[in-house]
């Protein structure tokens, strides 16, 4: 997917859902369980949400110490996260830009992070974007990734019946299968990769079919998820690395 045809498809989804509800889901509490895991103490650490949209997860950083920076290619995107920090008190800078161009002096942040944004470029794209926030981040400074897995098994499912019925939502994506090999290239070194979230997986069964979901959730649900994960994938792989020193 080209760089324009992503910014065309945002801007379009953010026109779209400004009024939507902005409820802390519990997808946003699980990826903001994972940061708060890896990064440990935020006071006065500098955090870079690249590609923010809402912004509700890193309101959750900046209610922990962080000091806050949001990143979007959608200014519909930047005034509905804007909002949703006033509302709670607090503070982030709003900065309108392109992953791509990141407007940040050389190693500015301590943490950069993202979700749901690598996917929608091919693998050249990535590599791209990964080489400039491996420049804006400080040395020892971590860029962590969330994306849909390409190893979701129902994920993958429900995204190729709503392709093929046209009512896939999101535009072209490309799930991610690993990022370990870009991000060693661009001089990051991998602390962990692995899935997350089975539950959302197995959510986009509804993409093929209401009852076929229900089904397959009363079937599973007496397993661990632990074991669901390794058998069927997360929906989000988790990619965590860190800038040398």
């Amino acid at each position: 997917m080209s760089r324009e045809r992503v910014r065309e498809a945002w801007q379009d989804y953010w026109a779209r859902n400004r009024d939507g509800a902005m409820h802390f889901d519990r997808m946003s509490e699980r990826i903001l369980s994972e940061l708060l895991r890896h990064c440990g103490d935020l006071t006065g650490r500098k955090v870079l949400e690249a590609g923010c949209g809402r912004g509700i997860i890193s309101a959750g950083l900046s209610e922990r110490g962080a000091e806050v920076s949001l990143l979007d290619i959608s200014p519909e995107a930047l005034l509905i996260a804007k909002r949703y920090f006033d509302e709670r008190g607090l503070e982030a800078s709003i900065i309108h830009g392109d992953i791509f161009d990141l407007p940040f002096d050389d190693e500015t942040f301590d943490i950069v992070w993202n979700a749901g944004v690598m996917e929608h470029f091919a693998g050249a794209f990535q590599a791209e974007a990964i080489r400039g926030i491996a420049r804006i981040l400080k040395p020892g400074g971590l860029f962590i990734s969330f994306n849909p897995s390409a190893g979701a098994y129902f994920y993958s499912a429900g995204k190729r019946s709503a392709e093929r019925k046209g009512t896939w939502p999101y535009g072209p994506e490309y799930p991610v299968t690993s990022l370990q090999e870009i991000c060693t290239h661009t001089g990051l070194s991998i602390l962990r990769e692995y899935p997350i979230c089975f539950r959302e997986n197995l959510s986009y069964l509804s993409y093929v079919s209401k009852h076929l979901r229900s089904a397959v959730k009363l079937i599973l649900r007496p397993f661990p998820e632990d074991l669901l994960l390794g058998l069927f994938g997360g929906y989000l792989l988790v990619t965590i690395t860190r800038k040398g020193k």
